[in-house]
């Protein structure tokens, strides 16, 4: 049986027992939210930077060989590999030989 005085404490330790348990909820998701933002700014932006820096390169090869079919043209140090016809990067290459 419980004495009078363990029975007046047992609500503040249940309080209190509650109000830490929301603490240590709200520490954790602030751990999360920061590894989400790292993952973010880490990860995604890396991957985001990496795509635009493979469209501009396939854009302007996509223009260099368009170029090149116009005029006949040779390119100093663009490589036999580079100028080839590849079908899968030449889709669009209608919108810049109009543009020429």
């Amino acid at each position: 049986m419980l004495s009078e005085k363990e029975a007046q404490q047992l609500p503040s330790t249940v309080i209190e027992e509650f109000i830490n348990s929301i603490a240590f909820k709200i520490i954790i998701e602030n751990h999360i939210q920061k590894a989400r933002n790292h993952i973010y700014n880490v990860e995604v932006k890396a991957l985001d930077a990496d795509c635009m820096e493979e469209g501009f390169i396939r854009g302007f090869m996509k223009g260099v060989r368009t170029v090149q079919r116009k005029t006949g043209a040779e390119i100093e140090g663009l490589t036999i590999n580079q100028a080839s016809t590849d079908p899968s990067l030449d889709s669009g290459s209608e919108e810049i030989e109009s543009e020429l």
